[in-house]
């Protein structure tokens, strides 16, 4: 294994960086370019909503304090993203009922009586819910 990529497995184990397979490894040595999309991680140090896309009539406002509702209950790193943002916009989280995490896809939980689904396109498709592939 080269010594760059030894200083680097150190480093990355120092600030929490985890390997899973040792031959990845030497496969970096190879990369010539990398393409990330993932602007806020990369940029600030840690995710950050940019952008809040609605359909039908709902307003970005009344999407975003419903996200975190749902968020509230869940211990994903992206669901604390979605809280700061509607507390920074001062927004009141709502009571939910019936919350479920579904690692690795997303959150289900009823607000107002409602049920809501929130998380990956698989898990919202695998739930009959469209997409709008933009």
């Amino acid at each position: 294994m080269p010594t760059a990529i030894m200083v680097g497995t150190g480093r990355g184990a120092q600030i929490g960086v985890l390997v899973k397979n040792a031959a990845a490894l030497e496969h970096v040595e190879k990369i010539q370019t990398l393409i990330i999309d993932k602007t806020g991680t990369l940029t600030q140090g840690e995710p950050e909503v940019t952008d809040i896309v609605t359909v039908q009539s709902i307003s970005e406002q009344d999407l975003l304090q419903i996200a975190a509702s749902l968020e509230h209950g869940s211990e994903h790193p992206l669901a604390r993203v979605v809280l700061n943002c509607a507390l920074q916009k001062q927004l009141q989280l709502q009571p939910i009922n019936d919350f479920k995490a579904i690692t690795g896809n997303g959150v289900t939980a009823r607000l107002h009586g409602i049920k809501y689904l929130l998380g990956s396109p698989k898990f919202l498709i695998q739930h009959n819910i469209a997409i709008d592939k933009q």
